[in-house]
């Protein structure tokens, strides 16, 4: 029965962590459009201050997103048991369950707000935010998740970079599974020779998820839950010190900045694993696509969104924090989760609606 309560605590932990990254991503893209940086507020409050450092902690977000992830891929390895190899090319195929209907949103999204909803000039004047590649090389080469390696994220989907690096490492795992042991040494060099370093890091952070799982089922010793909270909150602040880094697509010469993240994913990881619960593992692992869908195709909404809020009222972009923006803030953020999310049960599979209304540990894992 504790064993019981135990597990029951820790989905609870994964399901809040896992849509608190969300929304925290969501936050720090809604606020770069909506709200002047922090070195031009003209009235800088406690309010102010607190809204910028918690929306500021976007790139810390997705070190928590992918930590999460790799626990979820780690749980399954070990619940499916043999042929285990298998389960995260399955789970790297299945994120084409959020990709294909992602990317004709974002085409739909994007098309209609650059045509109809640019009086802010927000699809041209921000490249940061929208390149707008919306031709076929670039729709192509996101089917084949080559982005940003060989092509551009296509339309607005700035977050796709993240879940090709995903995809990938759920791919190169397999391999790794499968090889012999020459075989997983060879791999190992290649991949730190010829991989790009933004990748290695991401896949990294991911990694570090599927060993909380891995190392949860094995050691009964585990890291002290207050010194992992300490420790977490201190690569926050040693994060947010360092700067915030990009707020798009990686750029060229940006992954030093990014090493910062690797130090937040371990502090998190480290809470994770003091909260692991000993013993059997479950047959299944939580899973919320309606989250994933969120955080790697919230752009294209909030693009949308921000677009119309601005275009029919006349408003202008990135103004200085008032009451009224506030709740500007709120209502985007609240419009992009709705979407996202009716979007996202309406593309899920009839049966993996019905195994995801099943009580756990008894649903599936898509």
């Amino acid at each position: 029965m504790e064993k019981a309560s135990m597990q029951g605590r820790f989905v609870a932990f994964m399901h809040v962590a896992r849509w608190t990254s969300v929304l925290v991503a969501l936050m720090y893209h809604v606020r770069f459009l909506l709200f002047v940086d922090y070195e031009h507020v003209q009235a800088k409050t406690w309010l102010s201050d607190v809204f910028y450092f918690l929306t500021g902690l976007g790139h810390e977000s997705f070190a928590v997103f992918l930590v999460l992830d790799g626990i979820l891929t780690g749980r399954a390895l070990r619940a499916h048991g043999p042929p285990a190899p298998a389960t995260p090319g399955r789970h790297a195929i299945a994120l084409y369950r959020i990709l294909l209907p992602g990317l004709a949103l974002g085409a739909l999204f994007d098309a209609a707000g650059a045509r109809f909803f640019n009086g802010s000039d927000l699809y041209t004047a921000y490249p940061a935010f929208s390149t707008l590649s919306l031709g076929y090389a670039a729709l192509l080469g996101n089917l084949f998740m080559l982005q940003p390696f060989v092509v551009p994220t296509f339309g607005s989907n700035g977050m796709l970079y993240l879940l090709s690096f995903l995809f990938w490492s759920l791919i190169l795992l397999d391999v790794f599974l499968r090889a012999t042991r020459a075989g997983r040494v060879v791999l190992l060099a290649a991949v730190v020779v010829l991989a790009p370093p933004l990748f290695l890091i991401w896949s990294a952070i991911w990694l570090t998820g599927v060993a909380v799982a891995h190392m949860g089922a094995l050691h009964s010793a585990r890291p002290s839950l207050p010194v992992a909270i300490v420790g977490f909150l201190a690569a926050l602040l040693l994060s947010r010190f360092l700067g915030a880094g990009v707020h798009g697509p990686p750029a060229s010469g940006a992954w030093l900045a990014d090493c910062k993240f690797l130090l937040v994913g371990w502090g998190f990881a480290a809470i994770a694993w003091a909260l692991y619960p000993p013993g059997a593992q479950p047959r299944t692992a939580p899973h919320d696509p309606a989250a994933a869908f969120t955080f790697f195709f919230h752009f294209p909404v909030m693009m949308l969104v921000v677009g119309i809020a601005t275009t029919l009222p006349g408003q202008a972009l990135m103004q200085q924090p008032a009451p009224a923006r506030y709740g500007a803030f709120v209502a985007v953020v609240a419009a992009c989760v709705g979407t996202t999310v009716l979007v996202a049960r309406a593309a899920r599979p009839a049966k993996a609606r019905r195994q995801a209304a099943l009580p756990w540990p008894g649903a599936g894992h898509s």
